[in-house]
């Protein structure tokens, strides 16, 4: 009976031997095993280094013609204000979705501000109400351009009135005139998302005024070479993008001269990625060309007026121009995309030129040009002739209805 019973204690002590082994076993296999799987999770949740992930930052850009106050333009503004101020709501609501909201937007303020120095005017020698430099402000320009033929039109007191008023406003640039030498030293350069851009203004003329020889003021001309090329050098250094904005051309021709032509290319040579022009006063030709670095320059010879109440045809067709700049800093490469062009009429009734306004190519009718107070001169402007311009000097790649910034 003994013998048995010890057999029997054996027995089930060599069985709990075995399944405590076999516990053992498992348990050291099972840590083994998510041990390795959670080395496994861990490499695959570690993140790549920074140069081998693709990262691109962009800027909304936006760019206008000659914004050209003539009297008639600011005397209808007041008397919708009824006698009160000035209402410029009627001249500009139809293009602000075009510019509303973009992260840059330039225009050329032709006509200067300055009424603080002399009265109100126009043509010949403009001076603009300040309430139309406050109303573009409100539409989202924030990038203004003073270089061009008018700029002098009020003196060195006016010029300096005109930098005042929109340093006041508050927009990101006001560019095209310098204070004094010293200032000259710095390249003009603007910061936006990541994309550090880089402007050189100049102007062709300046309809024969000039500075006083003491004066401390400078500019540029576009036959200033060496200006011009201290001014390239320096944002060529310092920027992701490089913008030249030129007064230049014939007026009211409807093709680049030579001389613009030569300048282009001698610009695109020296690394300048985008020109906007004006001062022709009409919707002159779009294109690329190729400078000696093989990197390709968007030449916009001149963007027509924004408004104006010039008399003649082809006065009345301009341009807003959108893009987007868009910055690979992998590649260290900054260029454009999806440029487009959205057509404007200038429209106005009667040889008094009633109720100036601008109005999208794409809202434009066959009644609103029979309408057109330049008919009565020239028979033949209708819709056909407009587009008969654009078919010309805009290339298709550069034309959709649809803007960057819907509103």
């Amino acid at each position: 009976m003994k013998d048995k019973l010890k057999l029997v204690i054996k027995v089930a002590l060599l069985s709990c031997l075995c399944v405590a082994l076999m516990y053992g076993t498992y348990v050291f296999f099972s840590k083994n095993i998510s041990y390795e799987e959670s080395r496994h999770q861990e490499k695959q949740n570690v993140p790549l280094p920074a140069l081998t992930q693709e990262k691109r930052t962009s800027v909304t850009f936006a760019a206008v013609g000659d914004n050209l106050i003539h009297d008639n333009i600011y005397m209808q503004a007041k008397k919708r204000a009824g006698g009160s101020g000035f209402d410029f709501s009627l001249p500009y609501e139809r293009a602000e979705r075009f510019i509303k909201g973009m992260d840059i937007a330039f225009i050329n303020q032709e006509s200067p501000i300055a009424e603080d120095v002399s009265p109100l005017s126009g043509y010949p020698r403009f001076n603009s109400p300040k309430a139309v430099g406050g109303h573009i402000a409100e539409m989202g320009f924030n990038l203004i351009g003073i270089s061009n033929n008018h700029m002098l039109d009020n003196g060195e007191e006016g010029a300096i009135s005109h930098m005042d008023f929109w340093e006041n406003q508050g927009v990101l640039m006001c560019m095209g005139m310098w204070r004094n030498p010293k200032e000259m030293e710095k390249p003009l350069l603007l910061e936006k998302n990541e994309i550090t851009f880089g402007f050189l203004p100049m102007t062709e003329h300046t309809n024969g005024l000039s500075l006083p020889k003491d004066s401390p003021l400078r500019y540029i001309r576009t036959d200033e070479w060496q200006l011009i090329k201290n001014q390239l050098d320096m944002i060529n250094k310092q920027s992701d993008f490089q913008v030249a904005v030129i007064h230049w051309g014939v007026e009211n021709s409807l093709d680049a001269s030579k001389a613009q032509r030569d300048l282009a290319k001698r610009l695109s040579d020296e690394g300048i990625d985008l020109i906007i022009g004006s001062h022709s006063h009409t919707l002159q030709p779009i294109e690329w060309i190729t400078g000696e670095n093989g990197r390709r320059t968007l030449v916009i010879y001149s963007l027509g007026n924004f408004i104006s109440s010039m008399l003649d045809k082809q006065n009345m067709l301009g341009g807003i121009m959108q893009m987007t700049i868009e910055k690979d800093f992998a590649a260290d490469e900054t260029y454009i995309k999806n440029a487009r062009l959205h057509p404007i009429v200038t429209q106005y009734e009667g040889r008094d030129r009633r109720n100036v306004r601008i109005i999208p190519l794409e809202e434009y009718t066959d009644e609103l040009a029979a309408n057109h107070g330049v008919r009565a001169d020239y028979p033949e402007f209708s819709v056909e002739y407009l587009k008969s311009i654009i078919s010309k000097n805009v290339p298709y790649e550069f034309l959709n209805s649809a803007p960057l910034n819907p509103c």
